[in-house]
């Protein structure tokens, strides 16, 4: 029967809504292994903080297509774009199911995917679909306004369904001009940071400090230039230099942020342990942007299964002080001591003073180093080892955690401690055993504490 005050001649419309094209028939689904989607994820989620004020921020962008899968995350300081590949052409139905899928974007929350994904079987095919997103062929991935963007989450027997935001909605960083930019191996870069970023200045009032200060230095005119990092929280530093890369010397100064520091050193281990045995280590892209020089930077570099990570960060806005004062150039006292045995006993006499003080009491005498703890409350501990050491006595007191930490950051053998008097900075650096020289392309300096 026909509805009142239908017209016999009106033409049929096709199943579409007002006369427009019919509905897409593919679905919006993806299939990928859970093992792979996982270790993307946590590539990403590491600048989710969880319960933000803007709930979007608390979503992962996922979006998937033409066999790959992109993710997204953001804090709106630093965006972390993970790509990998889909399994949609895998298994004897790979053929008919690129037939039977479409693009699709849907923002899912962070922290409960990875959960939800990290408790599937590692080798387990997951598919993620949203089965009730409108799509038309003028929709685009992100489907039509009002639609369903829940995502549908299957493995085996398991079933899962997440609520998700409009994807509209999802901050994208900025445009960004490249104004200089220059590859390291993630090898290199890692080991810097690891250098220098114990020292990194958690005190938020001196935020200039919260992070490593990146820049190209040339000590004078005609002299070579270098790459030189550092990081110091006004009690402690540590500066490294590296040879200068192609296309570093135009590169801005940026004091790098610690998360996005943070960020890099998993990337870029994930990176390193994903390379072929026999491959060179993998690379890392750096860029500066061109509008406000040095305000974001850009890395690029390869992640383990063959996909990529982009990390695009805000860098800190301040001026980092001039550390060069800081470091004394020619110390006139000078003791060696062997580094792994130093730690160790740092370690044992630091026991006593955990509770109440780290200070540490080094006494330099002919050819012997004193270490000494004492607290009213427990006591009293003492520690001797062999020291190369010409000049009177002299005894000062230094915070056993940074000058642990400043020792492990160190590379050689055995470990040069430059002295001035008992008041002033302490500079250390590695030494080779071989001959006996001190290597100036990493140095620490603790500053001495009161005893």
């Amino acid at each position: 029967m026909m509805a009142r005050g239908a017209n016999r001649d009106e033409p049929e419309t096709g199943g579409g809504t007002g006369g427009g094209p019919p509905p897409d028939p593919r679905k919006a689904a993806v299939r990928v292994q859970a093992g792979v989607l996982h270790a993307a994820l946590k590539d990403v989620t590491g600048v989710v903080a969880g319960r933000n004020t803007v709930p979007i921020l608390d979503h992962v962008l996922f979006a998937a297509g033409d066999g790959r899968i992109t993710l997204t995350a953001t804090d709106l300081d630093i965006w972390v774009t993970r790509d990998l590949a889909s399994n949609d052409r895998d298994g004897p139905d790979g053929a008919e199911w690129v037939k039977s899928i479409r693009p699709f974007v849907l923002t899912l929350p962070a922290k409960a995917l990875l959960a939800v994904i990290g408790e599937l079987d590692s080798e387990a095919m997951v598919t993620i679909a949203a089965p009730g997103l409108r799509l038309s062929p003028g929709s685009g991935p992100q489907g039509e306004p009002g639609g369903d963007n829940r995502a549908a989450i299957s493995a085996g027997r398991a079933r899962f369904r997440l609520h998700s935001l409009a994807p509209d909605d999802f901050p994208q960083p900025p445009p960004m001009a490249v104004a200089a930019g220059f590859e390291l191996p993630c090898t290199v870069l890692g080991d810097a940071f690891a250098a220098v970023e114990h020292a990194i200045s958690t005190e938020e009032t001196r935020y200039y400090l919260n992070g490593i200060y990146l820049h190209p230095f040339q000590a004078g005119e005609g002299a070579p230039m270098d790459l030189r990092m550092a990081a110091t929280d006004g009690a402690r530093l540590g500066r490294v230099l590296l040879d200068l890369p192609d296309g570093a010397a135009s590169f801005p100064a940026v004091i790098l942020a610690r998360l996005t520091v943070a960020v890099l050193d998993k990337l870029m281990l994930a990176a390193i342990k994903g390379a072929p045995e026999d491959a060179e280590p993998p690379r890392i892209l750096i860029e500066a942007a061109s509008e406000a020089p040095g305000a974001r930077v850009r890395f690029a570099l390869p992640a383990g299964d063959g996909g990529t990570v982009e990390v695009i960060a805000k860098t800190i806005d301040g001026s980092f002080p001039d550390y060069a004062r800081v470091i004394p150039a020619d110390p006139p006292l000078r003791a060696v001591v062997d580094r792994a045995a130093l730690l160790a006993a740092l370690r044992r006499v630091a026991v006593l003073g955990a509770a109440k003080s780290r200070v540490v009491r080094a006494k330099f005498a002919a050819e012997q180093l004193t270490l000494t703890v004492s607290t009213l409350e427990l006591g009293e501990a003492c520690e001797e080892l062999p020291c190369a050491w010409a000049g009177e006595p002299l005894t000062v007191g230094l915070d056993s955690k940074y000058w642990r930490e400043a020792l492990l950051a160190l590379d050689g053998d055995e470990v040069a401690l430059g002295l001035t008097y008992a008041g002033a900075p302490v500079r250390m650096r590695g030494v080779g055993r071989d001959d006996g020289s001190e290597s100036d392309r990493l140095v620490q300096v603790v500053m001495p504490a009161r005893v």
